[in-house]
């Protein structure tokens, strides 16, 4: 077996599985995880550490592991993370390394919800990851979730839109495609996916290239 970067010396990786979900922000990333959790309760979700302040609501270990920037900017240093982001606000957001290998080290599942940057640092560090890239049905469709939600300003829809179609357009670097357009259809094909059965190959990217919103956002329509 190969041996994971994000092992302990001496120890190779078991036969847990690793599930990365991306997709831009409006395509039910939240609802189809939570609803996989509750059928799955010994899956483990990876909970993200960021470097922002929590909002209101949010707790520490639940939401995000909030932490400082010289403690992020040690982790970086000591490659305790999977991967992780910089983004332009000045925080940071990655994946703690430490709880994901500890799950796959006792063979379990672990779903990691990363965008495409983080999806692919991921997949470098453990090619056994299966990429699953979540798309809704339409842009006008997403901008329409987007719209609906009623706490995001007009100017960050568009932002979030035009971040979206960057998004969509990696899609074809995913194993997987899966199009949100009812949730428990969604939920079913992902949990087909998990399972790894005859059903999953059906939603395989290569069997997915007559699906409108990747011809829309593919041929840079916006």
């Amino acid at each position: 077996r190969k041996r994971c970067m994000v092992c302990r010396p001496g120890r190779t990786m078991s036969e847990g599985k690793l599930i990365i979900l991306s997709g831009p922000s409006g395509a039910g990333k939240s609802t189809v995880i939570r609803q996989i959790l509750e059928r799955h309760p010994d899956f483990f979700f990876s909970v993200s550490a960021t470097t922002r302040q929590p909002r209101g609501g949010e707790r520490d270990g639940v939401h995000y592991h909030f932490i400082t920037p010289a403690q992020f900017e040690g982790m970086i240093a000591g490659q305790a993370l999977l991967e992780y982001n910089h983004y332009a606000s000045g925080d940071y957001y990655g994946t703690p390394a430490e709880p994901v290998r500890r799950v796959l080290d006792r063979g379990g599942t672990v779903l990691l919800d990363v965008e495409p940057n983080g999806a692919f640092q991921v997949l470098e560090k453990l090619p056994q990851a299966v990429m699953v890239f979540l798309a809704p049905p339409s842009l006008a469709e997403l901008r329409r979730r987007l719209e609906s939600r009623g706490d995001t300003p007009p100017d960050k829809v568009e932002a979030r839109l035009k971040q979206a179609h960057w998004e969509l357009a990696q899609a074809p670097h995913y194993t997987y495609l899966v199009v949100n357009d009812q949730v428990d259809v969604c939920v079913a094909q992902v949990e087909a996916i998990l399972q790894g059965g005859p059903e999953a190959a059906a939603c395989r990217y290569e069997n997915q290239s007559e699906v409108e919103i990747l011809k829309e956002v593919l041929s840079h329509a916006v």
